[in-house]
């Protein structure tokens, strides 16, 4: 008797045929908790960016108010010209 997974693999015993299938699925729960890693850090990382501007945007308040005079928000080059060229 012939057994078949879930992918269309065929096997010659049940015992081969569940231990691919174990295989596989112990392949996407890793692949699923590396991804909600990777969602993880992202969120970290931009949170800890929104903070930093936070801070930056009350310094730079700080600056007008004590000395009278603006400065910008910092914004890379290439956000820049994306604002440029997208409107």
């Amino acid at each position: 008797m012939r057994y078949i997974s879930d992918d269309g693999k065929v096997f010659n015993t049940e015992k081969e045929c569940c231990e691919h299938e174990q295989r596989l699925n112990k392949i996407r729960e890793e692949e699923i908790v590396q991804k909600q890693k990777l969602e993880s850090g992202r969120k970290n990382l931009m949170n800890q960016i929104s903070q930093k501007r936070k801070e930056l945007r009350e310094v730079t308040e700080t600056y007008y108010d004590k000395f009278g005079v603006s400065i910008g928000e910092y914004l890379p080059f290439g956000e820049f010209l994306k604002i440029l060229y997208e409107n």
